[in-house]
Formats: C-alpha cells, structure tokens, sequence
C-alpha cells in the first residue's frame, strides 16, 4: 500500500486492468515502469511521486516494478528503463523513456492534463495583460504558496514583472530559477524581452519614431527602433511589417541586423503561430 495518496503499486495483471485501464476512464493514469538496479529510475521516482502530489490527484501514478511484473512489461512492450506511459479513456496516449527534469515532466504532463495551477497562472496573467499588475503579482504569490514547486508560477511572475516595466524584479526572479529552469525556452524568451525592453526603455517612442519616419520613410535605423518598440509591447505584426520594409529595400541593412530580428520573433510565437507561418512565407519570397 503506497503511502501517498495518487501513488499506486501496481500487483499482477488484474490488477493492471482495474487500476489502470479502468482507472483511466476517469482520470489520468501515469504508469511507471522501474527497477531497483535502474539508476535513473531512483531519480525519476521522488520526481513523478512529488508530481503527483502537486497535481492533487489530477493524475494517478502507478509504479510496475519490471523485474516482478515481466508478463506486463512484456505486454506494454517495454524494452528500456525508466519507461513512462500516459493512460487516457482506457488507451495509450503518449509515453517517454529515461529520466526527465521537473519542467520536462510538467510539460509532458500538461500536454494531457488540465492543471488547475496553469489555469490560475493564465488568469493571473490576463490581469496583467489588462493593466493590473499589483493584482496578478498578488494572485501568483498565493499560488506559489500552495503550489511552491511549479516553476511555471515564478516564469508568470516574471513575466508580469517584466510587463509592469519591473526590470530589476523581473531579473531578479529569473536569476533565482534553478540552471536548468534558465536554459528553458520561455525563461530564454523572457530574458530577451527583458533585455531589449531595457535597451528601449529610453528611446524615443513609436509616436515619436512614427513622426520621425514622415520626413525619413527610408532612414532604416528609425525603422528598427519602431520595430523594437512594437515587439515591446507584443504588437508582434506591426513589428514585423517594419523589418519587412527594410527587406525589402535592403536585404543585407547593418549585416543582416532586419533578419535576425524577425527571425527570432518568430523564435518567440512559435513555428505554428499564424503569423510566422504568414511571414515566413514573406522572407522566403525576398531571399528566394
């Protein structure tokens, strides 16, 4: 018997069937697959288990020992160690093989799994889309309260730091998140926005770039400030549109400075967004 709540050993093949295949019709089953001379095993094991906890039982995790359990092993058709697979609605749905960080796990499981702190983090999150800053903080602090071990709550934070224009918070939050949590691409993102937020905190600002760009429609240095400025403040198109300009009229302006800036927009919405996939197809007309 497990002495956590969400944690499930699993005993013969019976066993299987109710807890996992039955269970899954209800709730998510996340079935381990370990051994003790499985070294990254004993690593992944605390991780799923604390996971669990966490989640508050919008999971189940049930643990197979493959040496005791080899007729399932040999039905789920494991061949390496740690093996995980995700039951939904009594089927398969995804799996993964070896040990994964924290964050890579919660993004694995989020894919599946409607998580209540992720629904409280975007509500938190449209406040400080709205203006309200000292709100969304507040409403982020308590979730980090009951849920300290999501670092997705620290990269919201962050976030809202860096919207209300909180640069030394904001960098001060990320700096604190453990190196792997750094390395990650939305901590990579918000550090780039950081960085060029700072840099525009002074310039003039698209009002002003926009008047100046009547009298000087081809000064192109105008045109990268408006550019920056727009990808401030997540007016991502119009962002887009103004490097495009400078494309078009010279592919290679200051080394190339127009491309890579619309390239690592489009670094930042994603390959699927509509409007990289719409501005892709635009860069590649001109080089092509």
């Amino acid at each position: 018997m497990s002495d956590f709540p969400f944690v499930v050993d699993i005993q013969d093949t019976a066993h299987f069937e109710q807890q996992v295949i039955e269970a899954s019709k209800q709730q998510a089953v996340l079935v381990d697959f370990w051994a003790d001379w499985c070294q990254p095993c004993k690593v992944l094991i605390p991780l799923l288990t604390q996971l669990s906890e966490q989640y508050q039982g919008a999971f189940i995790l049930a643990k197979v020992n493959a040496d005791e359990q080899q007729e399932l092993v040999a039905a789920a058709g494991v061949r390496n160690l740690p093996t995980v697979k995700l039951y939904k609605d009594g089927v398969m749905v995804d799996e993964f093989m070896g040990a994964k960080t924290e964050s890579e796990l919660r993004q694995f499981l989020d894919a599946h799994i409607e998580n209540e702190t992720d629904h409280k983090i975007n509500e938190a999150l449209a406040l400080s889309e709205s203006g309200n800053y000292a709100q969304a903080i507040e409403t982020l602090k308590l979730l980090n309260q009951e849920d300290p071990g999501n670092t997705g709550v620290y990269l919201a934070i962050a976030k809202v730091y860096l919207q209300s224009a909180d640069f030394e918070n904001c960098e001060a939050v990320l700096k604190a998140l453990p190196a792997n949590v750094q390395a990650s691409d939305e901590a990579r993102r918000i550090q780039d926005e950081l960085n060029l937020a700072k840099a525009t905190s002074d310039a003039p600002k698209v009002d002003e770039l926009l008047s100046q760009l009547e009298n000087a429609p081809d000064k192109h240095e105008i045109r990268v400030q408006l550019a920056n400025q727009y990808i401030v403040s997540h007016q991502y198109e119009a962002a887009l549109e103004s490097l495009l300009y400078i494309l078009r009229q010279d592919m290679n302006f200051q080394e190339g400075e127009a491309k890579a800036a619309m390239l690592k927009i489009f670094d930042t919405l994603g390959p699927q967004e509509p409007l990289t996939r719409k501005y892709r197809n635009k860069l590649a007309t001109l080089l092509y």
